[in-house]
């Protein structure tokens, strides 16, 4: 209706726009008019193509990538626990320093002056890695440029296929590599025993190093779970209520892609092994919050429009980010 009286509107000025050049100029009204008709015609489209083309720019470039990065990470993700260094990032690396030796302690000191030792940090630089999703092809370009459900839709795909393979990793990552004294790490083999006991012996040997218990996280996987469900149904359905509420002095995650273990060994398997019954034991791992890191940093669209091959658009995203643990220390395991 609105486009109805616009378009009548627009054909009543050019029939007065006709009157007065006519009488200005002394030509017939009608071909002023369709000369007047054409014009305006042709600046309609030229309007409507440059709106088109600035519409999908500020899709990619101003819509799509905050809708990636916003709220990047879920309520319900043990990866909130984990010291966020995101602010640090400069052109995709971080930048530190590695502290030198500590300071030599000296008692019942008798002679001066006290010896100095310079301070002796070591700059390091650590690049973020790359993350790239499959491209998603859509046949009918009007499907990104015009329909906010599908836009919503096919960015969701690809936010939750980065956060899914950045878990992972941090999964593996955070977790212990086996159980060693030496670095401060703890692996307790199962077996049939508790689950809520092994728990409660991964508390002590956090309390065992004196951490003060304010940043401990532990993440159970799904069989975990199940087994504390058995042991305690009231403390299951605590849990559930509420996910990354305290336990035990932990702050508990559920998470079903953690890392296994050789059986035989107690110690981690390769990245992206697959699990075997009998060769690999599952776990939950635990890490204190200022043990581990993430960060995310420059984020990219990249898109063909109209391809002529594909008749239509092709687009995926890349993201630059790390997950790691700052000193391999503190990190805990139960392997059942």
């Amino acid at each position: 209706m609105k486009t109805t009286i616009k378009n009548l509107v627009s054909l009543f000025l050019i029939a007065i726009m006709s009157i007065v050049l006519s009488n200005i100029t002394g030509f017939e009204p009608m071909p002023i008019a369709g000369v007047l008709l054409v014009a305006g015609v042709a600046v309609y489209v030229t309007r409507v193509k440059n709106q088109s083309n600035v519409m999908f720019e500020g899709l990619a470039a101003e819509v799509w990538i905050p809708m990636v990065k916003e709220d990047f990470y879920p309520k319900n993700s043990f990866l909130n626990g984990a010291m966020d260094l995101s602010s640090l990032v400069n052109n995709d690396k971080i930048n530190f320093a590695e502290a030198g030796a500590d300071p030599t302690v000296l008692k019942n000191n008798t002679t001066y002056p006290i010896n100095v030792v310079k301070a002796a940090d070591t700059p390091k630089a650590i690049t973020l890695d790359y993350y790239d999703t499959e491209s998603t092809w859509v046949e009918n370009a009007t499907a990104i440029e015009q329909a906010y459900d599908q836009k919503v839709l096919y960015t969701n795909k690809h936010k939750k296929a980065l956060l899914k393979k950045l878990g992972m990793d941090a999964a593996y990552a955070y977790a212990p590599t086996q159980d060693d004294s030496a670095t401060k790490n703890k692996v307790i083999a199962l077996g049939s025993g508790s689950i809520i006991d092994a728990i409660i012996d991964l508390r002590a040997f956090y309390d065992g190093v004196d951490d003060d218990g304010s940043e401990r996280h532990l993440v159970l996987d799904p069989s975990h779970l199940a087994m504390i469900s058995k042991e305690d149904k009231v403390l299951y359905k605590a849990m559930l209520a509420e996910e990354g509420a305290t336990f035990f002095g932990f702050k508990m995650w559920n998470y079903s892609k953690n890392p296994i273990y050789v059986t035989s060994t107690g110690v981690k398997a390769a990245a992206g092994a697959a699990y075997v019954s009998g060769t690999h034991n599952k776990s939950s791992f635990s890490f204190l919050g200022s043990e581990v890191m993430k960060a995310i940093g420059t984020m990219e669209m990249f898109s063909k429009l109209k391809d002529p091959d594909y008749k239509g658009d092709i687009f995926n995203f890349q993201m630059r980010a790390l997950v790691g643990r700052v000193r391999a220390k503190y990190a805990g395991a139960i392997l059942k």
